[in-house]
């Protein structure tokens, strides 16, 4: 895991620890302007699993426990200390004193066992009609969650029960989807709580102004973990055109831009007071065959499917230095990499013998959905639809292209709507049970909340992910997942493309900005330049 921290993220880090609940206090006036290329979809992590919903609410709410900026090391956030049973499956979470959410009342151990039990109990009067997506993934559906109790000890003491012993619980636990917010404002307005949630966290929602903007205002009142804010405002600003963006990073307009296409990222690299930065590279993008519709059903369909795609220009030709091949499904130094794993050689004319074995001798036709918007793991999905549509034809594969905006894009992928898609995914923690589980298991495969965009259930296969899950022994959690990328190669429900780097360009007026490997902002720690 340590693989991501890089010597720069150490640095500030000392910063942060030494400067852990200080006194500065942010400047009202001052004004913080970041744009990205899309905006959120809704501001309740329970709900949301794309990054731009979750990298809004982890500076709005606070978790148990969080990662060490620039890291996925654990370090205190609502919670001070914790502990677990010689067996692992009872953790005790002592809490801050006097911790409150912005709205006034206490974040306290009642207000954890409230969150808990409203994601993970579909009888409990706050659950809803909501989908809780990041909580089934983790730690299974209500009846069968891994999770059997939350019991209030005393104000400042939780205690979880586990069903049985989970290897990455205080990784699981520290994603944004399971921060804490306040059980008045999503008693009083579940459905209000997805445009403003009310946490602990550095930061509150003044606005959100939907695919234009939304202003943070500093919380007098934050006490955790990380510095108390400089900046009074920062406001996040939706600018889809991305000549747009950068003109305005340029001119000063803007103080930071995320994910800007890798020729604009040279570019403004080379520009007079701009860094650009590179997060390191935790992500992964590629292609999911929906393994319910033919022909990707059949094994030779699939491995045909690899061996059209020529990985080596798209990466060469579409992504930034520092991108490299997904050899792994899972990103380079993760536990679990398999150096015996590499991808399918560009091979057309294998692909047409593949086919032909198949009873398919004259290919076949299939759309291929993407999303219209730049993610994170891919700056340019339109050019790389367009790449793998002409790579295909070679292989005699007529593909239909189907561009949506992405929240229509992630409503029909997780519907199963699609016979093949382009999607990707950062991820969350730095455990490969995030990258497999979430997106490969069977548990993931559920139509409507789906992120198992190939709907593949293999047996085998969710049986090495619950033995993953179910030991703390990292050489045998390293065994398995090495099993596990192995078979995800060998299966082919999704063709990986890449692992890259991802740029953010920052102002020289600003400090303190550590790239992580979840690619959050962590807006506490940026300040002036010269208050250094």
């Amino acid at each position: 895991m340590h693989r991501f921290r890089s010597g720069i993220a150490c640095a500030v880090l000392a910063i942060v620890v030494a400067g852990c609940g200080g006194s500065t206090t942010a400047d009202i006036g001052s004004q913080l302007v970041m744009a990205r290329v899309k905006d959120a979809v809704n501001l309740d992590p329970s709900h949301a699993t794309d990054g731009l919903s979750l990298n809004t609410t982890i500076e709005v709410l606070e978790n148990l426990v969080t990662f060490k900026p620039g890291t996925f090391d654990i370090m205190p956030a609502l919670a001070t200390k914790w502990s677990s049973d010689a067996a692992g499956t009872t953790w005790t979470f002592t809490l801050r004193s006097g911790a409150k959410f912005t709205d006034g009342t206490p974040a306290d151990a009642a207000a954890v066992k409230f969150n808990f039990d409203r994601w993970r109990l579909k009888n409990d009067p706050a659950h809803g009609a909501f989908s809780y997506p990041y909580y089934a993934t983790q730690f299974g559906e209500s009846t069968s969650s891994v999770i059997t109790d939350v019991r209030v000890a005393s104000p400042t003491s939780v205690v979880f029960k586990l069903a049985s012993p989970l290897g990455p619980f205080l990784r699981d636990i520290a994603m944004p989807s399971f921060a804490i917010g306040s059980p008045t404002a999503i008693r009083t307005d579940p459905k209000g709580y997805e445009q403003r949630p009310v946490g602990s966290g550095p930061y509150s929602v003044a606005e959100w102004v939907k695919d234009d903007h939304i202003t943070l205002q500093a919380n007098p009142t934050y006490s955790g973990s990380l510095p108390k804010p400089t900046f009074g405002t920062v406001i996040i600003r939706d600018i889809p055109d991305q000549a747009t963006s950068v003109l305005s990073m340029e001119k000063g307009d803007i103080q930071m831009l995320t994910d800007p296409r890798p020729d604009d990222a040279t570019a403004l690299a080379k520009q007079k007071g701009v860094t650009v930065v590179n997060q390191p590279a935790n992500n992964n993008s590629y292609i999911a065959m929906n393994v319910e519709k033919k022909p990707f059903d059949n094994l030779l369909v699939r491995e045909a499917i690899a061996y059209a795609v020529d990985i080596n220009a798209i990466r060469t030709g579409l992504y930034a230095t520092g991108t490299v091949n997904a050899d792994n499904f899972t990103p380079p130094g993760m536990l679990g990499e398999n150096p015996s794993v590499k991808i399918y050689p560009h091979d057309p004319a294998k692909a047409k013998a593949l086919l032909a074995q198949a009873g398919l001798p004259n290919g076949f036709t299939t759309n291929l959905y993407y999303p219209t918007s730049p993610r994170p793991y891919m700056p340019q999905p339109q050019r790389v639809a367009e790449t793998l549509q002409a790579q295909f034809k070679l292989a005699g594969i007529t593909v239909v292209l189907q561009p949506l905006e992405f929240g229509v894009f992630l409503s029909k992928v997780r519907n199963g709507e699609h016979e093949m898609c382009l999607i990707g995914w950062t991820g969350d923690n730095g455990d490969p049970d995030n990258f497999f589980y979430n997106l490969l298991d069977e548990n993931a495969a559920h139509k409507g909340t789906a992120q198992n965009y190939s709907f593949w259930r293999d047996p085998a296969f969710h049986k090495l992910m619950l033995a993953g899950q179910n030991t703390v022994d990292e050489g045998k959690r390293k065994a398995i997942y090495m099993q596990a990328n192995k078979m995800v190669h060998d299966q082919v429900p999704v063709v990986t493309l890449v692992h890259l780097v991802v740029p953010i360009a920052i102002s020289s007026s600003l400090s303190g900005y550590v790239p992580s490997p979840d690619t959050r902002y962590n807006f506490a720690l940026i300040k002036p330049a010269a208050a250094k």
